[in-house]
């Protein structure tokens, strides 16, 4: 009696969910003991164990659990969500000084909607994304107030991704601020009076397709809300990208290049490149090294009219 009580508890299912009712496995039990033959009558164990295992329920994805998207992050375009530091020459309001960029930012899956029985499904994500500049050029006589902050941009919004069979889109709303560095205000003193709150909103559709190794993409960008009231509403994007094949177990090559233009910028195009090499296995997740060239207006607070060139190396990574 023990052993036929052991065994009735190793076939039943760790679950509480059972098909099978109790007695009709003591029954199968039971037929199986009144096999003489002894491998007969394990083959008769064995069966009444792979039928209650087949039968046991396996949980269900649910439907509105944030399923991945497959468009993979703009590797130039400074507004993309990433955590980097970069450290080069900044060539902005007739200096050239020694500047250093931070940046933390991130985009995160919240829901995924069945919205069509034959369609792919629809993500919606929330982004953010703090940078700021800072000129490191004379640290040694700033009285320990360390590199001077030029300037701080918040960006934070939602969007709307659908994955394809063979292309991606995205539709964003995103609120964007800029707040002028104390250190630089103390310095530049006439910027006091011309300081600008600049802030605004924008709703922006952007398309991506991959092609083997490269990825093309393009965006187009509406201002719906600005401060000041007279910014030119219209801004375009494109760019591609290239990541290529890993070698020696870790490193992959990548160059990227991303176009964008403003009417805010007199619809002059302002070029970031990136070139360089994603690391594996340094970290959690993969880091990128590159070498950066920034030419074009500052895409920078109320700078926007102002020209700007950056050269630097940027290491980075994209949560």
């Amino acid at each position: 009696m023990k052993t036929h009580t052991l065994l009735c508890l190793l076939l039943m299912p760790m679950s509480s969910t059972t098909v099978l009712a109790e007695s009709s496995i003591e029954d199968q039990l039971n037929e199986c003991q009144g096999i003489e033959d002894s491998t007969q009558r394990l083959s008769c164990y064995d069966n009444i164990s792979a039928r209650q295992t087949a039968h046991i329920q396996q949980p269900e994805t649910r439907s509105d659990d944030p399923k991945p998207s497959a468009m993979p992050p703009f590797l130039a375009d400074l507004n993309e969500p990433a955590v980097f530091v970069s450290f080069g020459e900044l060539d902005f309001l007739g200096n050239q000084p020694q500047a250093v960029l931070l940046g933390i930012g991130k985009r995160q899956a919240v829901k995924s909607f069945d919205w069509l029985d034959d369609r792919p499904p629809l993500t919606f994500n929330i982004h953010g994304l703090i940078r700021s500049q800072f000129d490191v050029e004379q640290l040694d006589t700033r009285n320990n107030r360390g590199g001077a902050l030029i300037n701080t941009d918040f960006a934070v919004g939602g969007e709307l991704v659908q994955t394809l069979n063979n292309w991606n889109w995205r539709l964003s709303y995103t609120h964007r601020s800029t707040h002028l560095g104390d250190e630089f205000l103390l310095d530049n003193p006439e910027f006091a009076d011309q300081r600008i709150n600049l802030s605004y909103e924008t709703i922006q559709w952007q398309a991506h397709k991959p092609f083997g190794n490269w990825d093309i993409y393009a965006g187009l960008g509406l201002i719906t809300r600005s401060e000041p009231g007279d910014l030119s509403e219209v801004m375009w994007q494109t760019g591609w990208q290239y990541q290529g094949t890993t070698f020696a177990d870790h490193f992959k090559p990548l160059w990227a290049v991303d176009l964008t233009t403003w009417g805010a910028y007199d619809w002059n195009i302002n070029i970031n490149m990136r070139a360089g090499v994603e690391i594996a296995n340094l970290a959690q997740l993969p880091i990128q090294v590159y070498f950066e060239y920034f030419d074009g207006h500052s895409p920078y607070g109320q700078f926007y009219t102002e020209d700007l060139s950056y050269a630097g190396i940027t290491i980075m990574q994209h949560w």
